[in-house]
Formats: structure tokens, C-alpha cells, sequence
């Protein structure tokens, strides 16, 4: 290179320092995410019923069944005691699994950003699933067109005559 490439070179970068950048940094946020949007997916592991809907319909075969202790997972109304473990690292997140499963435990959350550098951590089960749930979920049932379910109040009324 020439003395006077050189001297052109350092002439254009110079005058180019007071130019507005050609690219932009990334947002010091997240941006908001839109209100049906397929992020991770939680479970409400307590009223799932193990019907296994969501291992047979999912086209990537992330989903599969598989036995939890009773007590420890305290379930309403499972007999099989089986409740599904998803592996993020093959699903692709289509939403079939949420739209066929029929007591709707199964919820896509506004979190997308789940990456790592270990692929056994994106393997979840049923509980980490439930944590999820628990964790994001739960407290914003509004946000994900949920209501909260209210106790059932199962003493008698007594009348006084």
C-alpha cells in the first residue's frame, strides 16, 4: 500500500467519525412480546390428566409421557399418574399441543428466550414444566386469558328457622 492509499484511508475513516452509525445496538430491554405469541411452554400440573393428546399429536416428537409420583405431584383427577416431559431442543413450538389438550394445562408463555450452552438443560419435566407455570403463569392468569379458579365451598348452608 502506497503512502498516499494510506493517507486517503485515514482521511475517509476520520471524516466518517462525526456520520451517524450504519447499524444500531441491540435494545438494553426485551421488547414486548405480542399477547398470542409461542414462547416456552408451562403446565398446571395439578389438573393434568395424563390423556397423552399432547405426546400423540406432536409433530416433532418433543413430547413424552411419563409416570410421577402421585403424592408428589398431588394431581385432581389422573389415574395413569403420567404427565408430559418436553424437550425444547426439538420442539418447534406450533402450538398444537396447547390447542388439543382438554383440561388446558398445557400454555404457550411470552418467555423466548430460553437458550443455554448445555442441551440437557433444555429438557424439562413435569416439574419444571409446573415451576413455569408457577413462576409466569400463574400470577398473570389475566394476561394469558385465564381465570383464577376459585375454591369450591362444599359446607352446607344451615337456615334458621
Amino acid at each position: 500500500m502506497s503512502v498516499k492509499e494510506t493517507i486517503k484511508s485515514v482521511y475517509y475513516a476520520i471524516s466518517n467519525v462525526k456520520n451517524k452509525p450504519a447499524t444500531y445496538l441491540y435494545p438494553d430491554k426485551p421488547l414486548p412480546t405480542k399477547v398470542h405469541s409461542r414462547g416456552m411452554l408451562s403446565l398446571d400440573l395439578e389438573n393434568c390428566i395424563g390423556c397423552e393428546l399432547c405426546y400423540r399429536i406432536c409433530p416433532a416428537d418433543a413430547i413424552r409421557m411419563i409416570n410421577v409420583d402421585k403424592d408428589k405431584a398431588k394431581f385432581k383427577n389422573n389415574a395413569r399418574n403420567e404427565a408430559p416431559a418436553i424437550d425444547f431442543n426439538k420442539c418447534i413450538f406450533c402450538g398444537l399441543c396447547v390447542e388439543i389438550c382438554p383440561p388446558h394445562v398445557l400454555h404457550h408463555t411470552h418467555k423466548y428466550d430460553i437458550s443455554t450452552d448445555n442441551r440437557e438443560d433444555l429438557a424439562y419435566d413435569p416439574f419444571k414444566l409446573n415451576e413455569v407455570f408457577e413462576k409466569i403463569v400463574k400470577p398473570n392468569l389475566g394476561e394469558y386469558g385465564l381465570k383464577e379458579e376459585k375454591p369450591k365451598d362444599n359446607t352446607e348452608k344451615k337456615t334458621t328457622d
